[in-house]
């Protein structure tokens, strides 16, 4: 019976050691990727956040402590592996934590994939600075029903500064606009006092979106007439009763837009749009002029 017990203790002692240590882990990393180990002073700074995900996540949420020697200037989106932020990318001054997170439809699992690119500045002083992430507020999910939470590795950068050093920024060369979307409109008894309001949002892989404009207008063609307002979403309609076309406007840090367009509910009646009227005093005076023409010609 000895020999047994010894034999059944070795045979679990070997499977513990090879769970545990054997085997390689399983935990999501994520970590800072800068251009060069040295930060120049006084220099414009970037810095790549970057995710390895041994198991299939889709979902992220991160916090990131700047320390009050750096200047926080940027925070882009461009190029990420998220498809849908919740949270877009916010520093908080006091705290000094920068903020974000987003949604991976589909999940998930990979190495070296990008998050979130981080452009810095230094006051000017020379020395070390870290970069660190708050563990409250970073967490990374696993891609089930469940929302089960994954183990996570966290790896702070030490950014060593010294004046006169030349730093390379990643360029976010970004010429497409940000990707199509589809605002809708909605109505809620509990907010805005019942008051028809605009949702809308959308993505853009290049430089990230930088603002929203919305423009409302009962006219089809002169539209182009009418101005802009910029907005945010949720976004109250002037309109409320439905009578006009609403325009969304998306337009990215680079300077590309992307527009999309609701239809009238209750359009106005064709006598109803004094630009129907324009046109048909225009036409009128296009055909005027026309046989006007002709009969000179024939005298």
């Amino acid at each position: 019976m000895t020999k047994i017990f010894k034999f059944k203790t070795i045979i679990l002692l070997s499977v513990f050691y090879f769970l545990f240590f054997v085997l390689p882990t399983q935990a999501a990393r994520l970590y800072f990727e800068p251009q060069e180990a040295i930060m120049g002073a006084e220099k414009d700074f970037s810095v790549g956040l970057r995710i390895d995900a041994k198991n299939q996540i889709n979902a992220i949420s991160v916090g990131i402590f700047i320390p009050p020697e750096i200047t926080l200037i940027d925070a882009v989106i461009g190029n990420s592996i998220i498809n849908f932020l919740v949270e877009k990318p916010s520093f908080d001054e006091s705290s000094r934590i920068l903020t974000f997170s987003g949604i991976i439809p589909g999940g998930f699992q990979g190495e070296k994939e990008p998050l979130l690119t981080i452009k810095i500045k230094t006051v000017g002083q020379e020395g070390k600075e870290i970069l660190t992430f708050n563990k409250e507020k970073t967490k990374i999910y696993l891609h089930t029903p469940e929302g089960v939470e994954d183990s996570l590795e966290l790896e702070s950068l030490t950014l060593p500064i010294i004046k006169g050093r030349e730093n390379i920024i990643i360029k976010n060369d970004d010429n497409d606009p940000p990707e199509n979307f589809k605002p809708e409109i909605s109505r809620d008894p509990n907010i805005f006092e019942n008051r028809r309001f605009l949702v809308f949002a959308t993505q853009d892989k290049g430089s990230g979106v930088e603002y929203y404009k919305v423009k409302e207008t009962r006219q089809k063609f002169f539209s182009i007439f009418s101005k802009w307002t910029s907005a945010e979403s949720p976004y109250i309609l002037r309109d409320q009763k439905m009578r006009s076309y609403v325009f969304v406007k998306a337009i990215d840090k680079a300077g590309n837009e992307r527009i999309t367009k609701i239809l009238p509910e209750n359009p106005l009646q064709w006598y109803e749009n004094y630009e129907n009227y324009i046109i048909i005093v225009m036409i009128c005076a296009i055909i005027w002029a026309i046989g006007k023409f002709y009969g000179k010609n024939k005298k």
